[in-house]
C-alpha cells in the first residue's frame, strides 16, 4: 500500500511540478514539503486539501490515487476461470466423499 507521501509525489510528478513549486504555493519551506512526501511529517486534513487544490483534486481522489484496478488480460481471466473450475471440482469431490460416509 502506498503512503500519502508516495501518492503526493507520484501525483506531483505526473503533473510535472517541482517540490519547490508546491512548497511555494503552500507558503512553507522546501524541506517542510519534502518531509511530507517522505512521510516524515504527518499531514493534516487541511494541508491535504490545500495540496489537493494545487493538484486540482479532492482529498479523496488523492487518497484513492493508484488504487484503481488495472484491466485484466484475457489470459488472466482464463486462468481465473480454470482455477474456479478446479476449485468447484474439488468441492464436488469432497461433497461426494462426505455423502458416501
Amino acid at each position: 500500500m502506498d503512503t500519502i507521501g508516495k501518492k503526493l509525489k507520484a501525483i506531483r510528478l505526473s503533473k510535472e511540478l517541482t517540490q519547490e513549486a508546491i512548497a511555494s504555493r503552500l507558503e512553507i519551506s522546501l524541506p517542510a514539503y519534502s518531509k511530507i512526501e517522505r512521510d516524515i511529517t504527518d499531514i493534516s486534513l487541511s494541508r491535504l486539501e490545500q495540496i489537493g487544490a494545487i493538484f486540482g483534486m479532492t482529498s479523496i481522489e488523492i487518497l484513492a490515487f493508484g488504487t484503481e484496478e488495472k484491466p485484466k488480460s484475457k489470459d488472466a481471466t482464463l486462468s481465473e476461470k480454470d482455477e474456479i473450475i478446479s476449485l468447484q471440482k474439488k468441492i464436488i469431490t469432497m461433497y461426494e466423499k462426505k455423502s458416501e460416509q
